[in-house]
């Protein structure tokens, strides 16, 4: 570019005006030199006067004639500085348009050359330079051969002939280009041809352009999309492993529980039950690693259901409270009151986040607790995201490992001969599933201090939720004093916390001693505690010791809700034994925890499916009169099993599906009593009240309605009562509750008629051989007639029910897999099946979720416990 510049720098410009002026001037001087030398020759010529009279006075034909050569010389001279002007115009123009030329070509990042027919480069940019590496000096000296490859020169020659030859640009010439420093830069060129006056090639002109990084970038773009196509395969691969794995494992899962439910030696359960604990062991590996190739895959797709937070992390929970208790470990959760309870996302995802950390915080905790946090992180326009903390008193997690424990197949503890087992796939599924559910994951931990594993997820909040559980609005718990006695002290501050967002005034004990002194120093105050809730888990003298002595002391005044850790029934029957008047379970939910408040300040003792068995009740407390009864009810077993029932009672049922039907039956006839059923297809039962209420305005006539629902939790009976019904009746039925119940609701003219003498029962097997038959017998009244006419019918509509559960999964209709759950739940808590009432109700449940995997495990374990179930019956209803 230097030979470019010196060319377009020109010397000192003139002013077109000074120009003109000069070349007058100029005019002027040879004009009055033409006067001069005129008027000397008109001197010499004429011979007469001076030579200044001839200058000053010529003669008329002089005068003329000079004045003439003057306008002459005046207008050549006008002429020529025209002439000047218009070329210095010209000129300063092609200077201004070279200069721009210049200006262009040294700014642009493209290298501009000149070469000439030898190859060497006239003209150059700095562009040029820079990307060539060479200074001006050294390229002006330099043929362009230098700069290419051997395998490039005959390439680059060869089109720069064919542009001399064809006179036709060439364009977009890739090749190979090597700087001064010895690097490769992939550039690419257009070439056009310089010539002379004479349209012959005098040089090459182009402009260079270094594509290096753009060469790169795409191959580097090639190898990320096979990187990425490989990484796709290889999951799409291990997702359709892990599948076929699967389905053989859960077959053998299945037959191992089918053999452990048969008659083996001690040896051969043992050995079974390794094989089991190694399968579940397998399956949560293959589970992990099916999530894991899901994600990396792209095919994972979270759903978005509404679910209850409090209720939702209360159930998740209880699935470890088992393991946790086994160990001895306190595991409780807390929500914080301000966040709003009834949310939409992905409540499975969330569970298997919330699992996965208090599972590990279950293995790697040896003594002490897990407490579950949640708070809101931040709340606008019904966007929650919600913080969730697991804190443990486990080993915790060294500094230099917390952020590796988040990757695939990593390990805090990665040797071989580590304590705590593992693929190190659970974090990574975790971390991966809170990223695509809009939150963030992390830990902070110490060495022997414990851990606390914290995550962000987003939720929308529903409309008109809440921030808590409410009390129903006819039982006044405000300012009822509670005693707390929790010998941790985490649990209690939380149970405190639920209690005074009701209002109620708690103090706590932690252990059975304080809590008799907080009983003593009450009394010496003159006042009692109104109710007491007692963990069953208290060391000696223990916890059924300070129930006991409650009772004794207290009476009736002060009511006791044991805690339990299980729900085995024998558990359950000491604590009632002692004096409990409500159960509950931990982790305690607050719903849960209200429930048993509720129930253990109302008048009913406890539901008759965890009463204590004492004296038997007798057949004229189970008499009525001869009723007509309209059962509304869809599930057939209940339907069976209500009208048998009520025809021994004397009375004439007519059994409905749905509210509708009721509706239809009521136009055409009139009856004593109506048992509704609460959750029904087509119409509900309290759509079905409300109608029948509205119909009543123009009767003038009031049908009792009796309600019946599985679903126990708080406020049911409340809705239950709006709507119009007369009283509330929890599945499964019982006899003696049901005979209650509608003595309560009938009119008091309506007495019940002394029975009919009953038929010599058939003989029945002794119940003192099977405990579970003489607690069956017990629901049943001691009527092994009856018994065993609903276990035949239980025998015969389970497995009907079971396949249509099967379909309903493999044809993916949710409607059906929820009805049916529902109603094999029922018919599982009439037999106090209730492993089986549980594996139901999850299956009912998944149907909101479409995890097709699960709900077939679940049908696999349901089937498996109904069967066993079914064998221990059949021996129970055949006499010895």
């Amino acid at each position: 570019m230097q030979l470019l510049r010196e060319k377009n720098n020109p010397g000192r410009k003139k002013s077109p005006r000074k120009m003109t002026r000069r070349v007058l001037l100029l005019g002027v001087t040879v004009g009055t030199v033409y006067w001069l030398i005129a008027s000397l020759l008109s001197k010499l010529t004429a011979g007469q006067g001076t030579y200044l009279e001839h200058v000053v006075r010529p003669g008329t034909p002089d005068l003329i004639n000079r004045l003439l050569v003057l306008c002459f010389f005046l207008f050549f001279g006008l002429e020529v500085g025209r002439i000047l002007r218009q070329r210095q115009k010209a000129d300063e123009a092609l200077a201004g348009s070279e200069e721009k030329h210049r200006i262009i070509i040294e700014n642009i990042e493209d290298g501009y050359y000149e070469v000439d027919r030898n190859g060497r480069f006239t003209i150059f940019n700095n562009a040029f330079r820079k990307i060539t590496g060479y200074d001006a000096a050294t390229l002006r000296e330099l043929n362009y051969h230098l700069l290419l490859t051997p395998a490039e020169i005959e390439k680059v020659t060869g089109r720069f002939e064919e542009v001399r030859r064809t006179g036709r640009a060439a364009k977009d010439l890739g090749f190979v280009l090597v700087s001064k420093d010895g690097t490769t830069r992939f550039v690419e060129t257009s070439v056009s041809s310089i010539t002379d006056g004479q349209q012959t090639v005098i040089g090459y002109r182009g402009l260079l352009r270094d594509v290096t990084r753009r060469r790169q970038a795409v191959a580097l773009k090639h190898e990320k999309m096979a990187a990425e196509s490989a990484s796709r395969s290889k999951s799409e691969f291990l997702a359709n492993m892990s599948h076929e794995i699967r389905t053989p494992l859960n077959a053998i899962i299945g037959m191992v529980e089918m053999l452990l439910e048969t008659s083996l030696t001690s040896d051969q359960r043992e050995d079974l039950k390794v094989v089991q604990s190694a399968a579940y062991a397998l399956l949560s590996v293959i589970n992990d690693v099916l999530d894991f190739s899901k994600i990396e895959a792209g095919k994972l797709e979270l759903e978005r259901s509404p679910f209850n937070l409090r209720d939702f992390l209360g159930e998740a929970l209880k699935i470890l409270a088992i393991k946790a208790h086994e160990k001895r470990l306190e595991l409780a959760y807390r929500v914080a009151p301000d966040v709003p309870d009834r949310l939409l996302g992905d409540p499975h995802r969330f569970r298997q986040v919330l699992l996965n950390l208090v599972g590990n915080a279950v293995k790697f905790t040896e003594s002490g607790e897990i407490v579950v946090f949640a708070r809101i992180k931040s709340l606008t326009d019904n966007k929650l995201l919600l913080h969730v903390a697991v804190k443990d008193t486990g080993v915790g997690i060294a500094t230099g490992k917390q952020a590796l424990i988040f990757e695939a197949f990593k390990q805090a503890d990665g040797s071989t001969n580590r304590k705590y087992g593992g693929t190190g796939l659970g974090l990574a599924v975790s971390s991966q599933l809170v990223n695509l559910m809009g939150g963030r994951i992390g830990v902070r931990s110490e060495l022997g201090k414990g851990s606390v594993f914290h995550f962000t997820i987003a939720f929308d909040v529903m409309p008109g939720s809440t921030v808590g559980d409410i009390p129903p609005g006819e039982i006044d718990l405000g300012k009822l004093s509670v005693l707390v006695v929790d010998d941790n002290a985490t649990s209690a501050r939380i149970l405190c916390e639920m209690l005074s967002s009701w209002k109620m005034v708690p103090q706590s004990a932690g252990s059975v001693d304080a809590g008799l002194a907080l009983i003593n120093k009450a009394k010496k105050e003159g006042m009692e505690f109104d109710l007491a809730l007692v963990d069953a888990g208290l060391a000696s003298p223990g916890s059924l010791a300070l129930i006991e002595q409650l009772r004794r002391e207290c009476d009736d005044a002060t009511r006791i809700v044991a805690m339990l850790t299980t729900t085995a029934a024998k558990e359950m029957d000491r604590f009632f034994d002692a004096g409990s008047r409500a159960l509950v379970t931990k982790p305690v939910r607050p719903s849960d925890l209200l429930d048993a408040i509720v129930q253990a300040l109302s008048e009913a003792r406890v539901p008759p499916t965890h009463r204590p068995r004492t004296a038997k009740t007798t057949d004229q407390e189970l008499s009525l009169p001869p009723l007509d009864i309209l059962v509304a009810e869809d599930t057939p077993f209940n339907q069976k099993y209500i009208k048998r029932l009520l025809d021994s009672w004397r009375c004439k049922p007519t059994i409905v599906e749905n509210g509708r039907q009721v509706i239809e039956v009521l136009s055409r006839k009139t009856f004593d009593l109506i048992l509704m059923d609460v959750q029904m297809p087509e119409m509900d039962g309290l759509t079905a009240t409300m109608r029948v209420r509205e119909l009543e305005k123009q009767t003038r006539r009031h049908i009792p309605i009796i309600a019946m629902t599985a679903h126990a939790m708080r406020g049911d009976r409340e809705r239950c009562l709006e709507v119009g019904m007369d009283d509330y009746l929890p599945k499964p039925i019982s006899p003696a509750l049901l005979v209650e119940t509608i003595q309560r609701v009938l009119p008091r003219h309506d007495k019940p008629h002394a029975p009919e003498p009953a038929a010599e029962p058939p003989s029945s097997p002794d119940p003192g051989e099977d405990p579970s038959l003489r607690v069956l017998l017990e629901d049943f009244n001691d009527d092994f007639s009856f018994f065993k006419e609903i276990a035949e019918m239980f025998i015969s509509d389970y497995p009907p029910m079971l396949e249509t559960i099967k379909t309903s999964i493999d044809d993916e209709d949710d409607t059906l897999l929820e009805r049916t759950a529902h109603s094999l739940k029922g018919m599982a808590r009439n037999f106090r099946i209730e492993s089986a009432a549980d594996i139901a109700l999850q299956l009912e449940q998944s149907a909101t979720r479409r995890g097709s995997e699960n709900a077939r495990a679940l049908y696999r374990q349901l089937s498996s416990e109904l069967t066993a179930f079914e064998k221990r019956l059949k021996k129970m209803i055949t006499p010895s």
